[in-house]
């Protein structure tokens, strides 16, 4: 065991050439379906905030279920969606870094659409009745709406960025673990151990943690502290 950790340890201090480069191709798919996410999931927490209708109840129900979507479920169904005799077959993204990110999107929208909603329904009378007075624009009053609740977006970006970059499921599926093109650092390892190659297994393991480690830090910068 403790040969097969120096050996991990070689690894990474050596620069292994595939070791970095699973976690370049990681990096990338993660962080792609966060930026989407994003763009998505905060103006929808708005909107459902501000809506009184009986489907923003439902959306809201829905999202906070979506939270717990078992990533097999979501690689599956996208897997139907994407082969060559299902509907988007056509499109040939079956087996790429692109259905990575679509099936990681798919998980990170409910975690920070929840928590993103909770902050903005938690909002004192202050802001809306700020909004109210000044006459601002839809645009306008979101804006200022998510930039009380900053530190909430850090948080829900934060918990949205551990689910996707730390799944199996999807990526396997819709990856395929095609060497050189859609390995990440969770297959690699699972691939890893199975081959009983501990030493690789645990090099990827330990750039897993530490990578969660830094994003953690920037998280952590970027969110101002709350005040005394």
């Amino acid at each position: 065991m403790l040969a097969d950790l120096w050996e991990a340890l070689a690894l990474i201090l050596t620069a292994d050439l595939e070791v970095w480069q699973i976690t370049g191709v990681s990096l990338q798919v993660s962080l792609a379906a966060l930026a989407l996410a994003t763009a998505v999931a905060l103006p929808g927490a708005y909107a459902l905030s501000t809506s009184r209708r009986r489907l923003a109840r439902l959306a809201t129900w829905m999202i906070h279920t979506a939270t717990a979507l078992p990533t097999v479920v979501v690689g599956l169904t996208l897997y139907f969606v994407l082969s060559a005799s299902g509907p988007l077959g056509w499109m040939s993204l079956l087996y790429t870094r692109t259905a990575m990110t679509v099936g990681q999107f798919i998980l990170a929208v409910p975690i920070l659409a929840a928590v993103v909603l909770v902050a903005l329904r938690r909002l004192g009378p202050d802001v809306r009745d700020t909004i109210r007075t000044l006459g601002l624009s839809r645009v306008r009053g979101m804006q200022l709406s998510l930039a009380e609740i900053r530190p909430a977006i850090v948080s829900g970006m934060l918990l949205a960025f551990a689910r996707v970059f730390t799944e199996l499921g999807a990526a396997m599926i819709l990856g395929g673990n095609i060497r050189g093109a859609t390995r990440t650092l969770t297959t690699v390892i699972a691939l890893e151990h199975d081959r009983g190659d501990s030493a690789r297994a645990m090099a990827l393991g330990i750039v897993l943690v530490l990578v969660a480690l830094v994003v953690n830090a920037f998280a952590q910068r970027a969110s101002p502290e709350p005040p005394a």
